[in-house]
Order: C-alpha cells, then sequence, then structure tokens
C-alpha cells in the first residue's frame, strides 16, 4: 500500500550575480508552509484544504511546489488539485481527499530568491 504521494511543481531560478557568483544559501532559499489537514471526504463530497507558503520580506518568489501525503490509505485517494503563484510573492496550493475513513496533509512551497542590486554595466573608456 503506498502512503505518500509526491506532487512538486518544477521552477527554474536565474541569479545573476555582480563580481563572482554568489553562495546559494546567501541568496536562494525554500519557505514552506505549516502542514494542513486534508479531512476525509463527508457526504459524497471529497475533503478539502489549501495551503499557502509567502516569502520574507525583502525576497522574491521565484518557483514553489507542493507535497501532498495520504493518511492510512491508499495515495490514488489524495490529489493536488492545483500548485500556483498567487498575489504577491506566495505560493498556493489545493489538495482534495475521497477517502471516507483516513485524513491527509497538504503543504505549499515557495522558492525565494533576495533580491541583489547589480551595478549598472558600462562600456570600458578606451
Amino acid at each position: 500500500m503506498l502512503k505518500k504521494s509526491f506532487v512538486a511543481t518544477a521552477a527554474v531560478l536565474l541569479v545573476f550575480g555582480g563580481a563572482g557568483a554568489a553562495q546559494a544559501d546567501d541568496v536562494v532559499r525554500v519557505v514552506e508552509s505549516a502542514e494542513v489537514t486534508i479531512p476525509p471526504a463527508s457526504g459524497g463530497y471529497p475533503g478539502r484544504a489549501a495551503a499557502v507558503a509567502e516569502c520574507p520580506a525583502g525576497e522574491t518568489r521565484t518557483g514553489g511546489g507542493a507535497v501532498v501525503t495520504a493518511g492510512n490509505s491508499y495515495a490514488d485517494r489524495y490529489h493536488l488539485g492545483a500548485s500556483a503563484p498567487i498575489s504577491g510573492e506566495r505560493w498556493w496550493a489545493f489538495a482534495t481527499n475521497s477517502d471516507p475513513s483516513n485524513s491527509g496533509t497538504v503543504k505549499a512551497y515557495a522558492i525565494c530568491a533576495k533580491v541583489v542590486k547589480n551595478p549598472t554595466l558600462a562600456p570600458a573608456l578606451t
């Protein structure tokens, strides 16, 4: 029996440094939301939950993704319905659960980058 269903959104990040390559820990990081419970299905309707991860002030969202974890059931009963950027510097994830007996969880991830000022390049004077 499968216990986990992982769904992630790929993200591409380009960081241009000034005088040399910046260390990844200094520029880019992953911020995760709290783990949100997806309730069991009830009355013929799936349980639903949403999670939001937000970049701190001074950082820009460059991508993100989500993970849905099945409860004590089959992974095919838990579905990631959406994983997308939303207003501000936030990443949103929405998940459903068709299992009437067990809850699951959803967690959102935002890939955040510090805003770095680069000097303006000018042609060399000869």
